[in-house]
């Protein structure tokens, strides 16, 4: 099925050290074609696996890693049980060493136990990597960050922030849909997910078109990315997106940067509050705060009848000032 679906444009001739404005400003994702050739790692995982792990573990800090373990019978989908009272895999701690290591032994069975590290700072787990292995935006300080493990599905879920993701090692399918199909995706749960983003219950390798009908609508509008060792996805914010490694060891290096001047962005946040104090009042009280949501932030207006002085967090935002907001909020949730 995801064979007959529309393929993501690629784009040649891009370097990791000069990243094009077209790029970051794309609306539509892009698949950089052969984006981080250059870097060190990639050259070392073309060379050999074993000349990969040693790269990795020269740098690597010697700290706990997070790993998610899942038995053969889950085929690698991070999900939920069936009850939908607890995931389908479990966290563990171990290192480096013991992660590759169970990835080897897994090699070749036809269903391997899942083996996954998830969102993992790079600056934090291998100290000075990054200095032969980075990216360049103009204007932008993105943070970095690995994600390792055997064959695995992600569900389809959003990130707030803009990314580049580099295929370091192994073969990555990536199933794109734009922001408006939400409501075709069939998302689960707000505050219950695997790893801090809601995803879709939609198996999109085997779809249930019975339960799950306007899904068809969503592949209508979806795209797919294929990525070799070296290649890398611009995926632009808020793009739905499944991810699915390939082989039997996948190495993938994220770029985050916010959409705002600042670091961080809280508009995921914002949503998730909104949610619990407004979604369950009568629909005549919704209606009023529609009202105000959309003159202060959708149809925001110059209110130029307020002194620029006084207008306090109605002004732009910086880091700072978004700082000292969020204090001020936490003591208002304190009563």
């Amino acid at each position: 099925m995801l064979d007959t679906l529309k393929k993501v444009v690629t784009v040649e001739g891009i370097s990791a050290s000069d990243v094009p404005s077209f790029v970051v400003n794309s609306k539509q994702p892009l698949i950089l074609k052969g984006f981080i050739n250059q870097w060190p790692i990639v050259k070392k995982g073309h060379e050999s696996e074993d000349a990969l792990k040693d790269y990795l573990l020269k740098y690597a800090n010697n700290l706990a890693l997070t790993v998610g373990h899942g038995s053969p019978d889950i085929n690698g989908r991070i999900f939920y049980n069936d009850e939908f009272t607890a995931l389908n895999c479990k966290a563990y701690k171990m290192s480096l060493t013991e992660l590759f290591k169970h990835i080897a032994q897994s090699k070749g069975n036809e269903k391997p136990p899942l083996y996954y590290m998830g969102t993992t700072s790079v600056d934090n787990y291998f100290s000075s990597l990054r200095n032969e292995n980075d990216i360049h935006i103009e204007g932008k300080s993105p943070t970095m960050n690995f994600w390792m493990g055997n064959q695995s599905t992600i569900p389809a879920h959003y990130d707030v922030p803009h990314n580049i993701a580099c295929n370091v090692y192994g073969k990555r399918r990536f199933t794109l849909f734009p922001p408006d199909q939400l409501e075709n995706l069939y998302i689960g749960p707000l505050d219950f997910t695997p790893a801090g983003q809601s995803i879709s219950l939609v198996d999109i390798t085997k779809p249930d078109f019975k339960k799950y009908p306007k899904f068809q609508d969503a592949l209508q509008h979806a795209q797919v990315a294929e990525l070799e060792a070296g290649d890398a996805l611009f995926l632009p914010s808020m793009w739905w997106h499944h991810v699915e490694g390939l082989s039997h060891l996948n190495l993938l290096a994220t770029f985050w940067w916010s959409a705002t001047d600042y670091a961080t962005d809280e508009s995921g946040n914002a949503l998730l509050y909104a949610v619990m104090a407004l979604r369950h009042l009568p629909e005549e009280k919704k209606r009023m705060w529609l009202n105000l949501f959309n003159h202060y932030i959708f149809d925001a207006q110059p209110l130029d009848h307020i002194p620029e002085h006084a207008k306090g967090m109605l002004n732009p935002q910086s880091e700072t000032t978004l700082r000292n907001f969020k204090d001020y909020l936490i003591k208002r949730l304190r009563y």
